[in-house]
Parts: C-alpha cells; structure tokens; sequence
C-alpha cells in the first residue's frame, strides 16, 4: 500500500455578486445506470449544514497522557486564546499546539480489510473501478449557476437526472487526482471524487458514498457511485459509515493522498478509508442489505464499498475543534481542516502535516499537533485549504442564497469572489490552476472549477 507526507496551506471560498469585480474588499455590500427516485426540494435557501452535529458535541480529550514527546508543543494549551473573537473578514492567527489528533489503535482495520477481501473474491482498486464507469455527467453548468459566475471562465458538469434531484443524497467533499498524486493524474486520468451524505431520518442510514467521476475528456464524462463502509471489530462483515451516536456521517470534506481517503468526522477528527483494497460485494440488486449474510454480501445496492482503515481523533489534552470539512495543499504537505458555524465568524482552521509517501499524517511523539491555525473570520464556512500561501474558503449564503469564495490570511483583508449557490467543499487542480467545488442543492447541483487568483499586492 502506498503512503504518503508533507505541510499545508489553507484556501477559504465566498461569493460576491456576479456583477462586482472579482477582487473586492470583502466588507463591500453585495448588491447511465438507473436513475435514482428523486422529488426536487423545495427550500433552496436552507443552508443544509446549520444541523450537523455529527456526535454528541464535540469535547477536549480530557487530562494528557504521561508522553513527554518532544519539544515543540510542550506548553499547556490556552484553550480561550484558541477561540479568540473576531472582526469578519479579519483572520487572526492561533497557536497551532492548542490541537492535536491521536490515531485511534481500537479503530485500526487492517487486517479486518485483509480477511474481508479474502471472504469476497479478492480486493479491487482503482483501476478496477475505472473499468465500470456507470453513469454519464453533463458537459457544462446549470444556467442559474453559470449565470452568478459569468465573470469567470469557468469549466464543470452536472451529475446525470437522477443524481441531480435525489432528494435523499447530498453532495458535499471534493477532491481528485492532483491531490492524489504529485502527477496530478491517477492511472494517466484526470479524476475527481465527490462525496454524499444519506440525508434521510430512516434507521438503518445508507451513511456516505463517494463518486469517482473521469473527467479526462470533459465532453464525456463518466461516473460511478461507492459505498463508505465500516469493518466490523472481528473482520466478519462491515456497515455503512455512521456516527457513533448514529445518523449519516456527513463527509463534509475529503481529501485523497495516494491509497487514503480521508473524511471528516465532524466532531471527531478524521477517518481514513482504504482506495487500494475496495471490496466488491457479490449482490447489487437489493438497495437495503448491507454486510455478509446469508452466503451473500452486499452494499445498499452498490457494487463496490470503500472500507475504512484507520481513524484519527482529539488527543487527550487538545482544546475542542470541528471538522466540517477538509482540503489538501500539496505543496506545503498539509490537510487543512475547519469548522463551520452558522451565524458566527470564529470558525477556526487548522493545517495538519501529512507524509505524501506514506499517506499518514505525521506524529510527534505519538500525537499529531496542528502546524498552525487560525480563526478565519467568516461565517458558514464549507470548504478551505491553503494554496501557495493564500487561504481560500468556501462559504455559502453569503450574499442572499449565494456563496462566496473569501481569499485571505492572517493580517490581511479578506478578498471576494462570487461563489455558487450551495457551494461545499474545495479541491485545487495545480497544473490546470483551477479550484473546485461542488454544490450541494437539488436540482441546482454543479461541479465547477474557476482560475485560482491569489490576493492582489
């Protein structure tokens, strides 16, 4: 299995008004397969994460455990100075050893995967799925969107019929094949990878699923939908990607750093799922099953399941943060995560160091501090990461129903750029200079990239 390392540097997406310029100062006023059942909802102006709370809130870890570990973040953490207040559209920095995450050994699945795989003819990767690509997306935006970012060259798609007005299923995380490798492409194809969360108040949840959509030749663009699912402790069957205290995990942000997906887990840290042994269930033809029974396995219908491997929590001793949502910065080697919050502009980001060879994010002394953060001083935050150092955040209903997408870093002003109605998560192609995201409400649900600016001198 391949893994991988290196910093990070955070991106934050908003909206202005299509007909503003492009770089404003942000405190301006802005003026196929089968198709899935869908009913077109309604309330397009609600903002879908204000309910998440994933687990029962989110606590500190409680009293650090007897590691001395090594130097750099020795200090007792303040956790108030970690949640200082802001003034919207001014970033301030905080200090990153206030967070730390502890990968959970009770959560490990290795060898769960391994005896999965053996049980269901072997596991299948990439490639494999490559190879059964069942859907086709549409070339292009819808015209509300396209309208709102017609002062910006952009590229993007639509899912197919189905996908676009399910009413049950949410797009949310964003990533692709220039995260997942330094080439920027995977098996020689420009690829991205959109999650879903089941929003549905049914027991059993479906939980999360992730599409890999081939976006090499975007006048034919193919797709197909995965499973997120969880091993059982003895390895003897698996189930959908739920919360601990139950419900749809959200995957509000993914990132893909050679064989690992990582997801967040809003209240909890991170999961990390496993691309290079996907299992392939011997049945599709029943959308309520999921795990082996019977003689036979199967994953709500799908043909394939991501398993995953690996979780990362709060260390004990960390001040609390969420994790709504998730983005990569390859050239500074770092996951920046971040925390939505509704009305309040305090949401904090945070970079973690990751090994781009191992796949891992990288420990000190056992835990894994937070390189730097900060309380990024914009409300209703959906997406962020770091690119070249500029952070860009994906905010939504920042101007009416529309998003924004903010760029900025600690001491400067934010600077706005339209940003579609929905807007989630962020991913950067970096040799096509494009950031992406994907929107979230039906029928309106568009993948869309626009040229990264940077901030003006």
């Amino acid at each position: 299995m391949t893994r991988l390392a290196p910093p990070l540097l955070l991106l934050l997406v908003a909206c202005s008004e299509p007909v503003a310029p492009e770089d404003a100062r942000a405190p301006r006023v802005d003026a196929s397969a089968v198709l899935d059942a869908a009913a077109l909802d309604g309330g397009v102006d609600m903002d879908m994460d204000a309910g998440v709370e994933g687990d029962a809130g989110v606590v500190d870890g409680g009293a650090p455990e007897p590691d001395a570990g090594p130097p750099r973040c020795a200090d007792a953490v303040d956790c108030e100075a970690a949640a200082p207040s802001v003034v919207e559209h001014n970033m301030v920095s905080v200090d990153g050893c206030s967070f730390a995450l502890v990968r959970d050994p009770a959560a490990d699945r290795d060898t769960q995967i391994d005896a999965l795989a053996a049980r269901m003819g072997g596991a299948r990767t990439v490639a494999d799925v490559l190879g059964h690509l069942n859907r086709e997306g549409r070339a292009g935006i819808s015209s509300d969107n396209a309208g709102r970012m017609r002062n910006h060259a952009h590229v993007g798609f639509r899912w197919n019929a189905g996908d676009e007005a399910v009413d049950y299923w949410y797009p949310q995380g964003i990533t692709g094949s220039s995260d997942a490798h330094e080439s920027g492409r995977v098996e020689g194809r420009r690829l991205l990878m959109v999650s879903w969360y089941h929003r549905t108040d049914a027991r059993p949840t479906k939980g999360a699923r992730v599409s890999l959509v081939d976006y090499s030749d975007p006048s034919a663009i193919r797709y197909r939908h995965l499973l997120l699912v969880t091993p059982t402790d003895d390895g003897a069957s698996y189930g959908a990607a739920e919360y601990d205290s139950g419900g749809a995990l959200h995957a509000g942000g993914i990132v893909w750093v050679g064989d690992h997906l990582y997801v967040a887990d809003t209240s909890v840290g991170l999961r990390v799922y496993d691309l290079s042994r996907i299992l392939q269930p011997s049945n599709s033809d029943d959308g309520d099953r999921v795990g082996l029974s019977g003689g036979r396995s199967d994953a709500h219908g799908y043909r394939y399941a991501v398993p995953q491997l690996a979780r990362y929590r709060l260390a004990p001793g960390s001040c609390p943060i969420r994790f709504s949502f998730a983005g990569l910065d390859r050239g500074a080697s770092v996951i920046v995560t971040g925390e939505y919050r509704n009305g309040d502009p305090a949401g904090r980001v945070a970079r973690w160091a990751v090994d781009l060879e191992t796949g891992w994010l990288r420990e000190e002394g056992g835990r894994v501090p937070a390189l730097d953060a900060a309380a990024a001083a914009q409300t209703r935050m959906q997406g962020g990461l770091t690119f070249e150092g500029v952070h860009y955040l994906s905010s939504s209903s920042q101007a009416g129903r529309w998003g924004r997408l903010y760029r900025t870093r600690p001491g400067r002003e934010s600077v706005i750029t339209a940003w579609p109605y929905g807007c989630e998560d962020l991913y950067v192609e970096r040799a096509e200079r494009l950031i992406w995201t994907s929107t979230e409400h039906p029928p309106l649900r568009d993948t869309l990239g626009i040229p990264l600016q940077g901030l003006p001198d």
